[in-house]
């Protein structure tokens, strides 16, 4: 009998174990040098923002204001061409910070430098922003079919 409630509480010890969670995140834009562009949308009612992750490396990461979770990793050729795009579209010296009740952006990161361009208010004069982040969604969506952005 007592060798039985030996192996119970052994038993009971061993799933506990199992079934902790680690409490390291999954990647910290705030704390990360890697090279990334930060893209989503916030406000409304509730002024929720959602936040998409894409680093060099193709991992894209997901922020939905508490917890970042790892979607997929894209294909290298997607990744270098969208950040070839940023440059090539001059992200890094556009200055634009417009945001509305409901409000989008795109955030360049790397080794603590940092430019973010902010819309909402009103409509954009340059439209090559506005494709761009529709381009940035499509990957998402590709990346994330099942979910609804």
């Amino acid at each position: 009998m007592k060798s039985y409630l030996i192996y119970l509480l052994l038993l009971i010890n061993a799933l506990g174990i199992m079934s902790c969670k680690s409490t390291k995140p999954v990647f910290d834009p705030e704390t990360s040098d890697k090279e990334m562009i930060i893209f989503g949308t916030g406000g409304g009612f509730t002024g929720k923002v959602i936040k998409y992750i894409l680093t060099t490396d193709g991992n894209m990461y997901s922020y939905n204001g508490t917890e970042t979770s790892k979607i997929a990793k894209a294909p290298k050729a997607m990744t270098d061409q969208v950040f070839a795009n940023y440059k090539m579209l001059g992200f890094s010296q556009m200055t634009l910070n417009d945001p509305g009740n409901k409000y989008s952006f795109i955030e360049y990161q790397k080794s603590g430098d940092k430019n973010k361009v902010v819309w909402g208010k009103n409509p954009l004069e340059n439209k090559n922003v506005e494709t761009y982040f529709a381009v940035l969604m499509n990957i998402v969506k590709k990346l994330k079919p099942t979910e609804t952005l």
